[in-house]
């Protein structure tokens, strides 16, 4: 099954390598004439240095907007799935135009976070008219951080002009490359664990999480309370659409908690399913619980049956 579905025709996701300011200036100019040329609602978004570099470069206009990366641009996931929200909900087939970098994070973990998300793109935003062109900067960029964004944009943006990117990755091969960092499962014992064999042990779940996340953890009420959202909605569909038993292993730490929910069934999940806004994708309860935790990973059971790991950081940790 292709989880992507159908790309809109006015769809595209590509990226601009620059050694210079003057080169990121060019190609941002070009790309908001474009934009605005079309008709579409244009949004330039970067650190508040950038952004007033470009609003001195291509000044005003009621369908140019400008935007701070510490506003728009929090973490990884609740950024994709704002966009999707406000692509969804648009009430005109007006084109989005957007350009910006992609926030750099201060660890090679974090920055592994935000390339996942520039992989997974295509396939929560292929729906839409929506153009993207995101800015890397090899004079501030980590050569891993310049690979792993040549290895997520279709298109590559060269003398202003997109041509196909023979470095890209799909999605679902670029998550199981070291580059990406996709989260394991922790090596130590989990700090709980259940079995659930129907829908009257969900409850029990719902509560393993809860008590020995206040009890492990210093992680919010709210992070808390999305979390088991989450964990209940992954074993809900283990149950409905794999086979029970469905095993709950829980780790709480100070800061983080980790779940790992598996089935007993013989089916494969697709590793991109849950990305689609509801309207096209096949699971509803996936796409809610990957907005409630920071990664979902899809995967198989040692039994042959579907594994999903969740994570989620209290940021404010």
């Amino acid at each position: 099954m292709n989880t992507l579905g159908q790309r809109h025709a006015a769809y595209s996701h590509s990226v601009l390598v620059h050694d210079t300011d003057e080169q990121l200036i060019e190609g941002t100019r070009a790309f908001v004439a474009q934009g605005l040329e079309s008709g579409g609602d244009v949004l330039v978004h970067g650190s508040r240095d950038r952004v007033d570099l470009m609003r001195d470069v291509l000044g005003s206009h009621s369908r140019l907007g400008y935007g701070l990366d510490e506003e728009l641009y929090l973490a990884p996931m609740r950024t994709l799935f704002a966009y999707q929200r406000t692509l969804a909900e648009r009430p005109s087939p007006t084109q989005l135009w957007v350009i910006g970098t992609v926030p750099l994070a201060a660890d090679l973990s974090g920055q592994a976070a935000w390339l996942r998300y520039e992989s997974v793109v295509d396939a929560a935003l292929g729906a839409y008219a929506f153009a993207a062109l995101c800015t890397y900067d090899t004079r501030t960029c980590p050569d891993s951080v310049i690979r792993g964004a040549l290895a997520t944009h279709r298109t590559v943006s060269v003398d202003l002009a997109e041509q196909d990117n023979a470095l890209y990755v799909e999605p679902a091969v670029f998550l199981e490359v070291p580059l990406a960092q996709r989260p394991e499962v922790p090596d130590t014992p989990p700090t709980d664990a259940i079995t659930i064999h129907d829908l009257d042990d969900l409850a029990a779940a719902r509560d393993l999480v809860k008590v020995r996340a206040y009890e492990q953890s210093a992680v919010s009420p709210q992070c808390i309370e999305q979390f088991r959202v989450a964990v209940t909605e992954i074993t809900s569909n283990g149950l409905f659409h794999g086979r029970p038993p469905v095993t709950v292993a829980l780790w709480a730490d100070v800061g983080r908690l980790t779940c790992l929910v598996e089935d007993s069934g013989t089916g494969h999940l697709d590793p991109m399913t849950g990305y689609r806004h509801p309207d096209h994708a096949a699971s509803l309860g996936l796409w809610a619980a990957r907005q409630l935790v920071d990664d979902l990973v899809i995967g198989c059971s040692e039994s042959g049956g579907c594994s999903v790991l969740l994570t989620l950081a209290d940021d404010q940790l």
